[in-house]
């Protein structure tokens, strides 16, 4: 057998195989996530090693957010003393990852003789107690964005003659601001987000043409907009169109831009072909990011194109079959009425991935169609406790379920008035969903037109959207389809 490798680096020495650092004679376990950037980090010394192939290289398989990422580096860091703001160790790169600074080698550890004493410094790179630091308990979490492929510019091999090709750092003031204000972009919080903006906008004073804290206010600014359905994005839609196009007048490929103009133009102007060219700028700037294909074939069902998101989906999974978790082709055959297979293909996620509040709202409203109760019930329990509601509230509508049915109980919903996000939206998407479950159509039609009115983003898929079947004979069905931009909602050729 091999010997065990480590790394060298300073005066620190890192064992892989075990997870284990000897720094200033402690012996110190890492985290298993930790360890593993740390050992990415010894592999490749002084390259920019970009947050998306961190992210890959750290969670194989899974879909992870730049939290994770970020929160495993802050604890390295703790763990060797380092600070961002005068970096030892680590330095980030703004906008794109991190950068391995000291010198690092990497040696064969010797194996230690059968007999060496168990306290020998030859044998602690085997030994069992963890050492109580108190930094690295906490389990790293998170789902959602990876890539398939590793950037161009991160080779195995070291640079050459020794020199770095690195880009001049920025401030590091800057440098942490915009690592911190990144770190809450993924909140629904809107406390949490406002601070973004905040930091976001001292980097721009520092720095007025940074491109990263352009992007990082409008994208807060939808987030904003998102923890109230986007009922109120026109508050922020002429900000954030400005931003973007200030982005894209320096950097025209830049697909996160894209993605949010797609977005901007879909939800604030409810501009149907202005948000397909965006998403598939987003898609052609950047082919590798899921998350251009994901909000693209969301658009596509919204439009009615079944066929051209399943084909989408495909492509997407065929870049990268780590990219089967994600629930949209469940939507796709939801939305064609397939429901079986959406069943299908819900219960896949449900058994071999982790839990997630889109399988369980998935699986709520498939449940709901297929006359299956106790699905969509089970599952209603879960998302009512994930969205706050008093235990003693859920014990009640339990009971109400139990003795008169769903029918019932989604009429007690709509009576009360519920206006937290079971799975059917907020107000009053949910109290139009609420009612027509109940069998209450005119009140179904008064809510949908509210929605309208009021240009819920939601409204957009009544028309692809079984829940609303029991409406679609009914001739205010129609004029409500009327109200809605041309093309959503209707079946065209594929694009």
């Amino acid at each position: 057998m091999d010997n065990p490798v480590q790394y060298v680096f300073e005066n620190v020495a890192f064992a892989p195989r075990e997870g284990r650092l000897r720094l200033n004679d402690q012996d110190i376990v890492l985290e298993q996530k930790v360890a593993d950037l740390l050992h990415a980090f010894c592999r490749r010394p002084g390259q920019v090693l970009t947050k998306t192939w961190l992210m890959e290289e750290i969670w194989p398989g899974r879909i992870v957010n730049e939290d994770s990422l970020s929160v495993a580096v802050s604890k390295l860091r703790r763990v060797l003393g380092d600070r961002a703001a005068a970096p030892k160790y680590i330095r980030t790169m703004t906008g794109t990852g991190y950068v391995w600074l000291p010198e690092t080698r990497r040696v064969s550890e010797p194996r230690p003789h059968p007999h060496a004493a168990a306290g020998s410094r030859a044998g602690w790179w085997l030994s069992s107690g963890i050492v109580g630091i108190g930094l690295l308990v906490a389990a790293l979490g998170g789902w959602w964005v990876t890539r398939d492929r590793i950037p161009d510019s991160i080779t195995d091999s070291p640079p050459i003659n020794g020199e770095s090709s690195l880009p001049a750092a920025p401030g590091a003031e800057i440098g942490e601001l915009l690592e911190s204000a990144e770190q809450r972009l993924d909140s629904d919080q809107p406390q949490l987000l406002r601070q973004s903006v905040a930091e976001f906008r001292e980097v721009l004073e520092e720095d007025p043409g940074n491109v990263a804290a352009l992007l990082g206010i409008a994208a807060a600014k939808l987030e904003l907009s998102a923890t109230e359905g986007y009922l109120d994005i026109e508050l922020y839609a002429d900000e954030v169109r400005a931003l973007l196009e200030r982005v894209l007048t320096s950097e025209p490929d830049n697909a996160r831009a894209w993605r949010r103009k797609a977005q901007l133009n879909l939800l604030a102007d409810w501009a149907i072909e202005p948000a397909r060219e965006a998403y598939l700028r987003a898609i052609e700037s950047d082919p590798d990011d899921p998350m251009n294909y994901l909000h693209y074939t969301e658009f596509l069902l919204t439009l009615g194109q079944f066929e051209r998101a399943e084909a989408v989906m495909q492509q997407m999974r065929e870049r990268n079959p780590a990219w089967y978790q994600f629930v949209n082709m469940s939507y796709v055959h939801y939305m064609r009425g397939e429901l079986e297979r959406a069943l299908a293909e819900t219960l896949r996620l449900m058994n071999s991935e982790p839990e997630s509040d889109y399988v369980q709202r998935m699986l709520h409203r498939i449940g709901l169609l297929l006359g299956e109760d106790e699905l969509a019930f089970e599952q209603l329990v879960a998302l009512m406790a994930k969205a706050g509601m008093p235990q003693v509230r859920i014990d009640e509508y339990s009971a109400l379920y139990r003795s008169r049915g769903m029918t019932a109980l989604f009429g007690r919903l709509l009576d009360d008035r519920l206006e937290a996000n079971i799975g059917h939206y907020i107000p009053p998407m949910s109290w139009a969903r609420y009612a027509v479950t109940a069998g209450r159509y005119n009140e179904a039609f008064g809510w949908l037109n509210e929605a309208i009115e009021k240009r819920q983003a939601q409204v957009l898929l009544i028309d692809v959207d079984p829940h609303y079947r029991p409406l679609r004979d009914d001739p205010r069905f129609a004029a409500l389809l009327g109200r809605l931009p041309p093309g959503a909602g209707e079946s065209k050729p594929n694009d």
